[in-house]
């Protein structure tokens, strides 16, 4: 019985070795796993045993793929099929027409076919595929005046591909803001309501440049302002991007139209300059920041801005404890009401 349950084992683990990848190095060592990319002269394997390899091409004797893979070529469209490394360090592709060498340097991306499809070809629903913090809070005072204050802040970011691989993908920043607010005091009341949303589509066409295009709707009765409508678009870089660290700059046109409480509008043609941070200060903590500026070009000397700060610290699972702080200013208001509208608010984040 014993040694019926070693043979098993033993065809086991020789069925599993032999759908593996199996990696000979210059140096006559075998390494064998699963192909997760190559990519900027690195193969990257997935091994049971091992877990994550990375090995340089350089030492890299021989190495053929048993599953199809996705191989992303410079200046072509992606081809699947088999693939094989060839002595002269170049890869033999073998596709359901043709065999092809393809030469290393032109190759960007190698990675397996189902994992190619996922990323690239199945394209997710609007709402699926967003990455991000959503997190609400509430303030209630009893006393002399009482107020009841809610807050709620969504701030969500989609890659396409999921990952960023590829040196031409579109990424999609969606940012929303509402702050709702009632004050009661001797039989008077006082409602303020912030309603604001931020939508911006980015096209890497390097790995760290861009060009966006972004919209923006704004409703703050602290400034006297029902509703502004913001378009535009300009230039971006992505100045730091790491696992812990991502650090934008941007800048372009906007034009813009507004309406106020006291029906006075306009339509105005500003710049934009903005910048964005995020830093996974540890496990448990990151900080977010972005700062918009908007002068104006039509009403020279106008301008206004906004700017969210928000310390995320994990709590447990996906829930963390969020402190945020928002300011809006526009620095001509109508008469009567403010130029700033700073909201600070402490509440419960979920990380999706």
């Amino acid at each position: 019985m014993k040694s019926t349950i070693f043979t098993v084992c033993v065809l086991v683990c020789a069925f599993a070795s032999a759908l593996a990848d199996v990696v000979t190095l210059k140096n006559g060592d075998r390494v064998t796993g699963t192909l997760v990319t190559v990519k900027g002269g690195t193969l990257t394997l997935k091994s049971d045993i091992l877990g994550t390899l990375t090995i340089p091409m350089a030492k890299v004797a021989t190495y053929s793929v048993e599953k199809q893979v996705a191989v992303v070529i410079k200046g072509r469209e992606p081809m699947v099929g088999n693939l094989e490394l060839t002595p002269s360090g170049d890869w033999n592709l073998k596709t359901k027409e043709k065999t092809e060498t393809i030469p290393a340097a032109q190759v960007d991306t190698i990675m397996p076919a189902s994992d190619y499809e996922k990323l690239v070809v199945q394209a997710p629903s609007v709402l699926h595929a967003w990455k991000g913090l959503a997190s609400l809070g509430e303030s209630i005072q009893h006393g002399n005046q009482q107020t009841n204050t809610f807050t709620t802040t969504i701030n969500a970011v989609r890659e396409r591909p999921a990952a960023p691989i590829f040196q031409t993908h579109t990424r999609t920043t969606f940012n929303f803001t509402t702050l709702l607010s009632h004050a009661a005091q001797d039989g008077s009341n006082v409602t303020s309501h912030t309603l604001s949303s931020n939508l911006r589509e980015d096209f890497l066409f390097t790995t760290a440049n861009f060009v966006f295009g972004i919209a923006q709707l704004d409703h703050i009765s602290t400034e006297g302002l029902y509703l502004r409508q913001t378009f535009g678009g300009g230039f971006g870089r992505d100045v730091v991007k790491n696992a812990r660290t991502t650090f934008s700059v941007l800048g372009g046109l906007t034009a813009q139209h507004e309406k106020f409480f006291t029906g006075l509008s306009d339509e105005t043609l500003n710049a934009l300059i903005g910048e964005t941070l995020g830093e996974q200060v540890s496990k448990r903590v990151r900080f977010d920041h972005s700062l918009n500026v908007y002068p104006n070009f039509t009403q020279t000397g106008q301008y206004r801005f906004d700017t969210t700060n928000t310390l995320a610290i994990k709590l447990f699972n996906k829930f963390s404890f969020t402190t945020s702080a928002i300011d809006l200013y526009l620095s001509n208001p109508p008469a009567g009401n403010e130029k700033n509208n700073i909201t600070l608010s402490l509440g419960i984040g979920y990380t999706f």
